[in-house]
């Protein structure tokens, strides 16, 4: 049964820079795929299946970037632990500190990562998380963002987007945690480098 007020629109971005738009106006199917969606083995089958009654596409999930599921019914995100929310932000937000200064007075730790893909996908997000107890923990929480099986976050205008972090070439945070700068190659070092 068609319901006009329900659409899930997909948008699978792969690795080659080419996007696919699917397109689901039926709520229980539409609501079916976003529960697959929010599976933290989302990227681990080797085929990624979607089907309608007029065709069925079959996507290797290693070619994909970024899955984007533009919806105004998104199920609740499955975040990984320690993580309190992941939301994609503009460019603007890198330039707005204040966020920051609300989130440490909440007990939270926030940080913006612009993440980039092999397709060149590039997102912004506003990554929550709780407050880590020491310099340790909190370098383990960073340095393990491409370790996860799936990076969660929600859209903007409602929906929810999930990216394959097999497929990322690139993060920057902004703030850089303490200590960071000891370890990591200075950018004056990279600057001469090139001249």
């Amino acid at each position: 049964m068609k319901t006009a007020d329900f659409a899930l629109t997909l948008d699978i971005c792969t690795e080659d820079g080419s996007r696919t738009r699917f397109c689901q106006n039926d709520e229980p199917i539409g609501e079916k795929t976003l529960r697959q969606l929010v599976s933290p083995r989302l990227f681990s089958p080797p085929l990624l299946t979607l089907a309608s009654e007029h065709s069925v596409s079959a996507i290797p999930t290693r070619t994909i970037d970024m899955i984007l599921a533009h919806t105004a019914a998104p199920p609740p995100l499955p975040l990984p632990d320690r993580w309190v929310d992941a939301v994609e932000v503009s460019e603007a937000a890198l330039f707005r500190l204040a966020a920051f200064e609300t989130a440490a007075a909440e007990n939270k730790h926030v940080m913006l990562a612009e993440i980039h893909t092999l397709g060149d996908w590039m997102i912004r997000l506003k990554l929550e998380t709780i407050v880590p107890a020491t310099l340790p923990e909190k370098r383990q929480l960073w340095s393990h963002l491409l370790d996860l099986p799936v990076i969660p976050f929600r859209l903007p205008a409602g929906g929810i987007g999930a990216i394959n972090p097999a497929n990322i070439v690139r993060v920057t945070v902004c703030p850089p945690f303490d200590g960071i700068a000891e370890t990591a190659l200075a950018a004056d070092l990279l600057q001469s480098i090139r001249s």
